[in-house]
């Protein structure tokens, strides 16, 4: 996209069928894209000058991880969890890809809405968005923890500043409207993001695993009782992830919610961040093996405010695993090492082994979370259990 963008320009890319990216990814290839004089000199090496242009956000979330200790008086020592961990760097730092950028707004989306900043949660909720359609699965959350913000201003109030939160999303498809493709534009990112490979798994090791024997090459159209299998998948993540989204309404509408203490609270609300992102990674079909990274990054969060680290563990594990078995970077180091990482081969690369690490991740993190959810009833006050 960038050897597109330095052809035809920023504001024409869209007129390329394959450019499937949405825009605040186009416009970092378009920095990206500075570095080079012609479209002939981006190649293969220059993926790792393109790292250096996302890097920056792995310590911007470390940056964020601190604040939250200092903010809830836990030790520094906690920002080793992430800094030492290789699931939280092989995305970036081996990989070249640019999931941490959406975690990076996600994670700063929740942690204002937390706090009562609606306004700016729901601005960076739509900047992560811009980067990743994934980012969508954290806007639920957002509303829910913002609702009593907006509930107590007004929905006249809230009417005002939706308008000027559309008001950034215009000026970030300026550029496409500025060189007439607006409705290129605009079409584009409502389709292509969309079954763009119409398969059970996109090197996702997933639950599809247990029921087809090769579901990177099996078209999730086809049906079960005349549901095509895509349909199958987001009903499970709709009711996977609504079963830790709607226990949380409930606590945030009737006040139970606020009442925790500030760990508590903000631990919830990474521990459902975390749950939402393995659900979805986990039962959607067309899913990349990328596409649980921010579930490394919650699960930690969590683990540090409650102590709690069994979901951490297994995500982190089961993270690295997937990476590795699809990027095969430990295959450059055979000679060196004298040892045959033949993937297919090792048991901890097998697809059923890592998706159940994913699924025991999901099963242990829910169960901790309705334990918890059933003793917000002690933090309701008593008028409202008496309503």
């Amino acid at each position: 996209w960038s050897q597109e963008i330095l052809n035809n320009g920023l504001g024409n890319v869209y007129l390329n069928p394959e450019v499937n990216n949405h825009p605040l990814i186009l416009y970092l290839l378009k920095a990206f894209s500075l570095l080079h004089s012609n479209a002939e000199e981006v190649g293969l090496l220059s993926v790792n000058w393109l790292k250096a242009f996302v890097l920056p956000f792995d310590f911007l979330t470390l940056i964020v991880v601190i604040h939250i200790l200092k903010r809830t008086n836990k030790p520094m020592m906690g920002f080793f969890i992430f800094f030492l961990n290789p699931a939280f760097w092989y995305n970036t730092v081996i990989w070249g890809q640019v999931d941490t950028i959406h975690t990076f707004f996600a994670l700063a989306a929740l942690v204002y809405a937390e706090r009562g900043h609606w306004k700016w949660s729901l601005i960076l909720m739509l900047v992560a968005i811009n980067f990743k359609l994934q980012a969508i699965i954290f806007l639920p959350l957002v509303l829910i923890l913002s609702l009593p913000f907006i509930r107590d201003k007004g929905w006249r109030f809230l009417g005002i500043h939706v308008f000027a939160i559309l008001g950034v999303q215009a000026l970030i498809l300026f550029p496409f409207l500025f060189s007439g493709n607006l409705t290129e534009t605009v079409h584009a990112l409502s389709t292509r993001s969309l079954d763009m490979f119409p398969v059970l798994s996109r090197n996702a090791y997933n639950i599809w695993h247990y029921l087809v024997e090769d579901p990177f090459n099996f078209p999730d159209k086809n049906t079960v009782f005349h549901i095509p299998l895509k349909y199958w998948g987001i009903a499970l993540f709709f009711t996977a992830s609504g079963m830790v989204l709607l226990p949380l309404f409930l606590a945030v509408n009737n006040g139970a919610f606020e009442n925790l203490k500030r760990n508590e609270r903000l631990g919830t609300i990474f521990q459902v961040a975390a749950l939402v992102t393995i659900a979805f990674f986990m039962f959607n079909t067309q899913m990349h093996e990328r596409y649980v990274h921010p579930a490394v990054l919650f699960s930690g969060l969590f683990m540090i405010l409650t102590h709690r680290p069994i979901v951490y563990l297994l995500v982190s594990v089961g993270y690295l695993l997937n990476l590795e078995a699809v990027m095969q970077y430990l295959r450059y180091f055979d000679g060196l090492v004298g040892v045959n990482f033949d993937h297919t081969e090792w048991l901890i690369f097998w697809p059923e082994l890592i998706a159940t690490l994913f699924l025991v991740a999901f099963l242990w993190g829910s169960f901790e979370f309705y334990r918890t959810f059933f003793s917000f009833k002690n933090n309701v006050p008593q008028e409202v259990i008496t309503t």
